[in-house]
């Protein structure tokens, strides 16, 4: 009976302390709280009051012990929120900013989210607030020396201008708590001026659902491909995406996030000439990316493996099922707000799980060793619109000698982002 007594006038005693702060009494709020502490009173909600009560008496130490209890609760964003704002009071921005950045990344809070980018903003934090949707346009012109990708020993090549497109939108179609029903829509287009046989149209439609996970994100989706080349449908993939993405894979002073994906597909291919594609591929793609100042950059390897029909043409086997390790950078530097340059470069080791067969009967694997790099630039004249430029080489080394060349690219054109 004493016990019941106690935690009663403890109850009492808490809504009398809310009712001393909403009238300003801030120190008999703070008698009161804790005296329903002492009576036994254990709830998110008093330790919430104590916490604001102690952060309004500028008793940081005290606030950041209330506000802590609630971290791991459902009450954690609006805890980090006001851990944040303690950390301002002490002049200690870059703990300020770590809360921050947890309630703007995680929080399933509409109007917090808002007042954490709005904190961030006040101390330089240069990311746009995430939209609910968002859409990117690229249009471009540019030129090709080598369309068929002919060796350096063939008598001609192909080369001619284009037109290029890309496009992409993705939106939110459910969000609730932690988890979230992410869609996405992409195109890409190239269209020769002359060489027709070569045009290129690629259509992607897919879905994911997204969790967090504390700071890092997983995912699982579905995708879906429609390829034409020369106006003629190729080939359709149907995917399975499983991805894992945490902002806190470096232990230095970097803004950095790790990245990792696997990809199923299976290749449905159209018409006697592409039957060979038909088939299994699976990748498995890592990055590491990092910013520093007016640097950023990116590290990925990325392994492919292929299952596919093969081509067999009388006595002749072709393979088109390499095993290919890929290893890429990337690096970019902002010379002023609107001015960026970069360069980026990939090396690819593809080998053939089975021997080519020629028409004199002789049989060798075919091994591949691919160089690619480009140089570009970027001009911001604000968030939406951008001009761009890029120049690129890629070099194919083979022990078959047909399959030896090289192809040179400069493009120019426009991006739009909404």
């Amino acid at each position: 009976m004493a016990a019941a007594s106690n935690l009663a006038d403890g109850k009492r005693d808490f809504r009398s302390g809310v009712q001393a702060f909403q009238q300003g009494d801030l120190a008999q709020a703070r008698a009161l709280l804790e005296s329903a502490r002492r009576k036994g009173i254990q709830s998110l909600s008093l330790s919430y009051n104590l916490g604001v009560v102690y952060y309004k008496l500028a008793e940081y130490g005290r606030s950041r012990q209330a506000f802590s209890l609630l971290i791991g609760t459902k009450q954690s964003p609006l805890a980090h929120y006001n851990l944040g704002l303690i950390a301002l009071a002490e002049d200690d921005s870059a703990t300020a900013r770590h809360h921050f950045n947890l309630v703007a990344s995680n929080s399933a809070q509409p109007k917090l989210s808002k007042l954490a980018y709005a904190q961030l903003e006040k101390l330089g934090n240069t990311q746009p607030r995430p939209k609910s949707w968002q859409a990117f346009l690229s249009l471009s012109a540019g030129y090709e020396d080598n369309l068929g990708l002919f060796p350096d020993t063939a008598a001609t090549t192909l080369e001619d201008g284009f037109i290029e497109s890309i496009g992409a939108a993705s939106g939110y179609a459910y969000q609730a708590g932690k988890n979230a029903i992410k869609w996405k829509t992409q195109f890409y287009t190239r269209n020769y001026f002359e060489e027709n046989d070569f045009n290129t149209h690629l259509l992607r439609l897919g879905t994911a659902w997204n969790r967090q996970v504390g700071r890092n994100k997983i995912s699982l989706g579905l995708e879906g491909d429609q390829l034409w080349l020369a106006d003629q449908s190729r080939e359709q993939r149907a995917r399975l995406v499983a991805g894992w993405i945490t902002p806190t894979c470096s232990t230095t002073s970097l803004s950095a996030r790790c990245q990792i994906k696997l990809e199923a597909e299976q290749i449905f291919a159209d018409k006697a000439r592409f039957e060979a594609y038909q088939g299994q591929h699976y990748r498995l793609d890592t990055r590491y990316r990092a910013k520093h100042g007016d640097w950023s950059g990116e590290v990925q390897y990325r392994f492919d493996f292929n299952d596919r029909k093969d081509r067999e043409i009388g006595d002749q086997f072709f393979s088109v099922s390499p095993m290919m390790h890929t290893l890429g950078f990337r690096l970019s530097y902002v010379i002023t707000r609107a001015f960026t340059v970069g360069t980026d470069a990939s090396f690819r080791q593809s080998d053939y799980t089975q021997a080519h067969r020629f028409n004199n009967g002789k049989t060798k694997k075919r091994s591949d060793q691919r160089v690619a790099y480009h140089l570009n630039a970027r001009y911001q004249f604000d968030q939406t619109f951008a001009v761009t430029t890029k120049l690129g080489r890629l070099s194919n080394e083979s022990n078959i000698d047909r399959y030896q060349y090289d192809r040179e690219t400069v493009t120019l054109g426009v991006n739009i982002r909404l």
